[in-house]
């Protein structure tokens, strides 16, 4: 069997297609807009979605986690395009969505970066209770400054490649997931939206967090 590697996170899904990889980071769409589709690198030409109807709309494969169970992961078919290359490209999707633990939203400013820990400062929040009220928008409420200090021990931000199947923590800023913290110092001082989110992996029951930043 190839070797396959999925995380669910937020689930990231490899799956080969072809002569490239394609990885996928899909932050709950059903909450807010799709959060991030990485940009593909690949040299294939660009191609229709007619193109790939000998496809077939799902699949199935089989993962293999770090305690050595099998994981059926069924996936849907869908066409993306490459932000790079406007070329389209085919790719499958886990049809499965995690358990939403928590999901909470800011404005503000990263006021410092200090070691592992992120000072911010709060200017306007949002919290979980609107969501589910048919809306997939945010609306933030002015509120009295304060800070909250995220701390990145607190993450596991470290990628298992010795198995199939993983769950981690994740980092994003602008739709890009970071390796560390020092990717985010440029980010400071600017007026940003943070998400502070909290999920449980459909197939592990694995808890994971994800922390997304966006200067745009």
């Amino acid at each position: 069997m190839k070797k396959r590697k999925i995380i669910n996170i937020v689930l990231v899904v490899c799956i080969v297609i072809g002569i490239f990889f394609v990885i996928k980071f899909d932050l709950v769409s059903k909450i807010e807009n799709k959060i991030y589709q990485q940009k593909i690198k690949n040299e294939v030409s660009a191609k229709t979605n007619e193109k790939y109807s000998d496809k077939p709309e799902l699949i199935t494969e089989t993962f293999i986690d770090k305690d050595g169970n099998e994981i059926v992961v069924e996936m849907r078919k869908i066409v993306v395009k490459d932000e790079d290359t406007g070329q389209e490209v085919l790719m499958y999707e886990d049809t499965a969505e995690p358990k939403i633990i928590y999901i909470r939203a800011y404005k503000g400013k990263i006021e410092q970066i200090e070691d592992s820990r992120i000072y911010f400062i709060v200017d306007k929040e949002f919290r979980e209770p609107g969501f589910g009220s048919g809306t997939t928008s945010y609306n933030f409420e002015d509120v009295g400054d304060y800070q909250i200090i995220f701390d990145l021990d607190s993450y596991n931000l470290e990628v298992d490649t010795s198995v199939g199947y993983f769950v981690c923590d994740h980092l994003n800023l602008d739709f890009k997931s970071l390796d560390g913290i020092e990717d985010l110092e440029k980010a400071v001082g600017k007026y940003i939206r943070v998400q502070d989110s909290k999920y449980r992996d459909y197939y592990t029951g694995e808890d994971y967090k994800v922390l997304s930043f966006f200067t745009e």
